[in-house]
C-alpha cells in the first residue's frame, strides 16, 4: 500500500510540474532512451565476447608454435 501512495504522489508532482499534456511526451522520450541504452548494452556485451574469443585464439596460436633449435640453447 505504501508503494501505491508514493506512486500517486510522484504522478501528481509530475502533472503539476509538467502539465498533463507534456507527460506522455516525457514518457515516450524516457522509453526511447531506455531502449537505446539496452541496445547499446547488448552490442557492447556482444563485442566484448567476440573480442574475448579472438584473443583466446591468438593466445592458443602463440603457445602452439613449434620450438626451434635457438630456443633450446
Amino acid at each position: 500500500m505504501a508503494f501505491e501512495n508514493v506512486l500517486l504522489v510522484v504522478i501528481l508532482i509530475g502533472v503539476v510540474l509538467f502539465g498533463a499534456q507534456k507527460l506522455p511526451e516525457l514518457a515516450r522520450a524516457l522509453g526511447k532512451a531506455q531502449s537505446e541504452f539496452e541496445k547499446g548494452k547488448r552490442e557492447s556485451i556482444r563485442e566484448t565476447s567476440t573480442e574475448d574469443t579472438r584473443g583466446m585464439s591468438k593466445q592458443d596460436e602463440l603457445t602452439s608454435e613449434p620450438t626451434t633449435d635457438n630456443d633450446i640453447r
